[in-house]
């Protein structure tokens, strides 16, 4: 049974969320001295960032924590688009450690660059970096990070970060984590929110041939634990 957990509002989703991972974060200092982090983009996540900011900036030791996204848009630093700069507004002036994509050269230099920083954290298994929690969000199509239902970002492949091209979804240029990059996670939080989430987490939940579904099943079968966060616009329980 998949560990899900429903709630009546995108707001008390949110204040969940940011509990939780609290919760993840110490639990991870505890045990190695530091925490890393994987970020998302998207509107619930940056009311969860709010949510910690306002509630945990001082429930935490904040230095211990190394922040790393999972996806990034190539365009200017600052542009709309970013992920790391809509994050960083909320979350920015928390003390922490932060390993950031460059988004201002090519796809593949980026994807490139970000992996060498990558591998210079903790090790877990087969050589991947320890990712003691990561956030996951849905799209409407199934996507997650920027891996895209039958798209070329879902092809098997060595590295950690790949460049993303011709994504469905502007812009067209991004680099993502692998799927195989999973395999170094602990703990993930797959959150969604709103009914134009609902056809693909009720797909996702069943088992269908989606990028999330996949990105789950990478995690749980190489010993990862994941949950799934949901309000009810998205997932009702039967």
């Amino acid at each position: 049974m998949k560990n899900r957990y429903v709630y009546q509002n995108r707001e008390t989703l949110a204040e969940t969320v940011a509990r939780q991972t609290i919760v993840s974060l110490r639990h991870a200092i505890d045990q190695h001295g530091a925490a890393v982090w994987v970020l998302a983009g998207g509107s619930t996540p940056l009311l969860a960032y709010k949510v910690i900011v306002a509630k945990y900036a001082k429930g935490l030791d904040w230095t211990r924590i190394i922040l790393v996204l999972g996806d990034e848009r190539m365009g200017p630093a600052q542009g709309p688009d970013n992920n790391w700069h809509a994050i960083s507004q909320i979350i920015g002036k928390l003390p922490t450690q932060q390993l950031r994509p460059n988004p201002t050269i090519s796809a593949e230099a980026s994807a490139k660059d970000y992996e060498q920083q990558l591998l210079k954290l903790p090790k877990k298994r087969h050589g991947i970096p320890r990712f003691d929690l990561i956030w996951l969000g849905i799209g409407a199509d199934g996507h997650t990070l920027s891996l895209f239902p039958q798209h070329a970002s879902l092809a098997p492949t060595s590295h950690l970060v790949i460049p993303v091209h011709h994504s469905p979804k502007p812009p067209a240029d991004r680099i993502s984590f692998s799927l195989r990059s999973l395999l170094g996670v602990d703990t993930a939080m797959i959150i969604a929110a709103g009914a134009d989430k609902r056809v693909a987490v009720t797909n996702a939940l069943a088992g269908k041939h989606l990028p999330i579904t996949l990105a789950a099943n990478v995690m749980t079968t190489h010993g990862g634990h994941v949950d799934w966060f949901l309000d009810t616009a998205a997932f009702t329980p039967s």
